[in-house]
């Protein structure tokens, strides 16, 4: 059968589910929140009373999200919003899906510091003269606080805004200790120490915005305010949720929108350490990034360039946001670390403000932060080094000596024997239209093929590479990047040069090219100039793996041949793989371009063009069809989002495809170059 198995296209990958239940949690566009291990009790909403609630996508579902990653950092979330905006139900909307518990106290001005945290009352339970006359009741928040096993408990304070001061002290107490993982002391129970857990506890207050209509709500002092992670939401439903609202109500729409992916965040199945932290590449750069953004942050918000009409006043801590950016990396790292640390800035500092004007010139300011890596010192050959006499390596008047790490042209043909492809070889596989490309020094064409050997230039490996190489099974092969007219050598001019070349006999060179005969990996990329090392096969041990296992087999391969460098080394790391991996499972496109991106795949898989190049050079010089009943998997994408694969070389020509990074077979390798 020529053709491999159906390509791997998961629907998942394509439409998440904003929000998605399984037997043990539930995901918020994509942040996920474990569900209590005990169902149910006097705490826990009922599921029956939101059977009708509306998951829009401006309004409820981001909420959800921003909810999910406080809940899921631990962290105390304060919500700012106008009325019937649907704050205090989706919380409770949530706990129902969750079973979890909910304790809800309203802060409006009859509300005294013992309706929260305790007060002794009769005993009703009093039988006999033994039993004590006054009992102490737990308050909202102190039910909420203590641990029981198999359940998370959800306080909720509402009107946080309408609380007296002496109550803000006291629940600033209370978040101090849940941030510390200590106890709270009920100085209102003669000093009981209760141990909190903010794993198992999770706090969330909800006001309307001082003034504009709101009788008695009074501004926060920003200092406490920093406390919390600070939601500013709408003072009014927009008009396009109120639409879709009313249409679902009447069944002219279903209850939850669809949202775009990149609304999504998905979680970290395990944290990262911060050893793991240190190895992203890019870190430092975009740290420093991060400091200025945070610096310019602060200066529009002091000169009231942005929350110029927000009655809450708010602040970008110097000591707090940083920690939480910091956090959130740590649980949502996804592979790329601009996408994530923008994400993180969008959580904490974009999310303070109320305007789309005001959001979106913090967005432009927060685009900048980001790292743009160089691409890390291949160890893959240029030809752009001196000329050197073959016949001694001496220095002539207009050739300087060779340096260390340098072997010229008939040395390295008389070391690697039948795995050099050299001028000879490019000249009977492809001809003079290819071969005729290589000038001399005053940019003249070489005007005979054997004359031009002598001039040609060093091959910046050292004799002792060459030596360890043709014991390896790698080939040295010459790559150009042009035909001798001045036209790139991409896959397209490969074909249109090579197809001639090839009797009725010998067959076709590509077999079908209409699914990609507009992709940018055949049209437009083109060889390079330089001398490669290329394994004759496979990688050991890559096939059946699917393309994170390969880039792992790779990099350990190569690494075990000292070829690669710091950079691509770093940027590879088992957790980075790993984060790829956790991306696969919510965005296979975002994943692909994340792989093919790293250096160690960048500088290490072919191209599709290269294994045509080399293909081509290996079979016209009596070297047999490779790739004749398998595929090299390359560096290359599609433009929906897979990797390029090229094999199944028989006579009815080589086949092309394109699969996701999850699929696997044992027919699917990796050829290495260096």
């Amino acid at each position: 059968m020529r053709s491999p198995e159906t390509q791997f296209n998961p629907e998942s990958a394509n439409s998440p589910e904003p929000v998605k239940e399984t037997e043990t949690s539930v995901s918020y566009l994509g942040v996920a929140l474990e569900k209590a291990t005990i169902k149910g009790g006097d705490f826990v909403p009922k599921r029956e009373q939101y059977e009708d609630f509306i998951n829009d996508k401006e309004i409820a579902l981001p909420l959800q999200r921003d909810i999910a990653v406080a809940f899921l950092n631990g962290e105390p979330m304060l919500v700012d919003g106008g009325t019937s905006l649907g704050k205090t139900t989706t919380v409770r909307k949530m706990c129902s899906e969750l079973g979890w518990e909910v304790h809800y106290a309203n802060l409006n001005g009859a509300t005294d510091v013992e309706d929260l945290m305790g007060r002794y009352i009769p005993n009703p339970h009093k039988r006999n003269i033994d039993d004590p006359e006054y009992i102490f009741a737990d308050g909202k928040v102190t039910s909420g606080l203590r641990q029981e096993k198999g359940k998370v408990k959800v306080i909720i304070l509402d009107e946080f805004n309408s609380s007296a001061p002496n109550i803000l002290i006291r629940l600033h107490e209370v978040l101090d200790a849940l941030e510390r993982g200590g106890d709270v002391v009920l100085s209102e129970d003669a000093s009981e120490a209760v141990s909190v857990n903010k794993q198992r506890t999770k706090i969330i207050a909800l006001m309307n915005p001082p003034g504009k209509g709101y009788f008695g709500r009074e501004p926060l002092d920003p200092a406490q305010l920093r406390r919390w992670v600070y939601k500013k939401l709408p003072t009014e439903l927009p008009e396009g949720t109120f639409s879709h609202s009313t249409d679902a109500l009447f069944g002219a729409e279903s209850l939850t929108q669809q949202v775009p992916k990149e609304a999504f965040l998905l979680a970290r199945d395990q944290v990262l350490t911060p050893e793991q932290l240190q190895e992203i590449p890019g870190l430092p750069e975009i740290l420093a990034k991060y400091k200025e953004f945070h610096k310019a942050a602060k200066e529009l918000l002091k000169n009231r360039k942005i929350a110029e009409d927000q009655p809450q006043p708010f602040m970008y801590d110097d000591r707090m946001e940083p920690r939480r950016v910091r956090d959130f990396i740590l649980r949502f790292y996804n592979g790329d670390i601009n996408e994530t640390f923008q994400n993180a800035l969008g959580y904490y500092y974009a999310n303070k403000l109320e305007t789309a004007d005001d959001q979106k010139k913090l967005t432009e300011l927060i685009r900048l932060v980001e790292y743009k890596p160089k691409d890390a010192e291949s160890k893959r050959r240029p030809l752009a080094a001196p000329d050197v006499a073959p016949e001694t390596g001496a220095a002539t008047p207009d050739r300087p000596e060779t340096t260390k790490g340098e072997t010229n042209y008939e040395k390295a043909k008389e070391i690697m024997e039948e795995n050099f492809f050299g001028y000879e070889e490019i000249l009977k596989a492809w001809g003079p239209e290819v071969a005729d490309t290589i000038k001399d020094k005053d940019g003249s064409p070489r005007p005979a093929w054997k004359e031009a050997v002598k001039d040609t230039p060093p091959i910046l490996y050292s004799e002792a590479e060459l030596k360890d190489a043709n014991k390896n099974g790698e080939m040295l092969i010459l790559r150009v990047a042009t035909d001798k007219s001045g036209k790139p050598l991409t896959m397209k001019r490969l074909n249109e040069i090579g197809q001639p070349r090839l009797t009725s006999d010998e067959g076709k060179l590509l077999y079908k090219v209409d699914w990609f005969k507009d992709e940018d990996f055949y049209k437009n990329k083109s060889l390079t100039s330089e001398w490669a090392l290329v394994k004759k096969d496979f990688v050991p041990g890559s096939t059946g793996k699917d393309y994170i296992e390969q880039t792992r087999v790779l990099r350990d391969y190569l690494k075990g041949l000292g070829t690669l460098t710091k950079e691509e080394l770093g940027e590879c790391s088992d957790a980075i793989l790993n984060s790829i991996r956790d991306l696969m499972k919510f965005d296979m496109k975002a994943a692909s371009r994340q792989l093919s991106d790293l250096l160690v795949n960048k500088n290490h898989r072919r191209s599709p063009g290269e294994i045509l190049y080399d293909w081509m050079l290996l079979f016209k010089n009596g070297k047999g069809r490779l790739l004749e009943k398998t595929y090299d998997w390359s560096s290359a994408r599609t433009s929906d989002g897979r990797l390029v694969n090229f094999g199944y070389a028989d006579a009815g020509g080589a086949y092309v495809y394109g699969y996701h990074p999850v699929y696997s077979s044992d027919f699917l390798g990796v050829v290495s170059v260096r």
